[in-house]
């Protein structure tokens, strides 16, 4: 039992939500699409990505729990995650909106709608605990669809796998006892859809509105 909980806490981390757009982007920069682009600018968005999107979350989680704002830093209780997940919403629409000016539009839009899905869990979280692990990869998946569509690429080797990793996913998150079936179904189920919805709709008319504001 003790080596089933490790293995499902090692698939927890190595998908934990914050890694997902690292992930997705280095997938989006092994495309064509991307082959013409400065290495100047991937490197730029990839340290975007790992500053805003990753450590600076990860640092308020931290600050959060030494002040005794939250319980822990694991946010098991759902109370515990309202604040960080807001926090880590709007560093994503900070991370797009920088990345605004070098990225394609579909880029973009892919990261404002993981943005607006951790809002939903945020919201979610006041009343009932879902999964921000299965909203993680359920917006990877879904964003790999999207890219796919988007950009006339074959992803069906790499949807498989990814739908392998998710089912791997909720198993750990089943055995860690973190969540409940319905739980992990709700938070897929944001991921995925949310991010569809949001990649259709022209957020370039958003941003370069703040832009000309600013």
């Amino acid at each position: 039992m003790e080596s089933t909980n490790i293995i499902a806490r090692i698939i927890s981390f190595t998908l934990f939500p914050l890694l997902m757009p690292l992930y997705g982007v280095c997938l989006l920069f092994n495309l064509s699409t991307f082959s013409y682009y400065p290495v100047q600018y991937i490197r730029e968005s990839l340290i975007c990505i790992i500053l805003v999107c990753i450590l600076i979350p990860f640092l308020s989680y931290y600050i959060l729990e030494r002040a005794k704002i939250i319980s822990s830093i694991q946010m098991i209780k759902k109370e515990d995650r309202i604040i960080p997940y807001a926090i880590t919403s709007l560093s994503y629409l900070i991370c797009a909106y920088l990345l605004y000016f070098k990225m394609p539009l579909f880029v973009i839009n892919i990261l404002i709608g993981i943005s607006i899905a951790i809002l939903i869990d945020a919201i979610i979280s006041k009343w009932w605990k879902i999964s921000a692990h299965m909203t993680g990869i359920g917006g990877l998946i879904s964003s790999i669809y999207a890219v796919s569509l988007i950009t006339y690429t074959n992803s069906s080797v790499l949807l498989s796998i990814a739908f392998i990793c998710a089912g791997a996913l909720a198993a750990a998150r089943l055995q860690l006892k973190r969540h409940t079936p319905l739980q992990l179904l709700a938070g897929f189920a944001n991921g995925y859809i949310t991010i569809q919805l949001t990649s259709l709709f022209n957020w370039d008319i958003v941003l370069r509105a703040i832009t000309n504001f600013f």
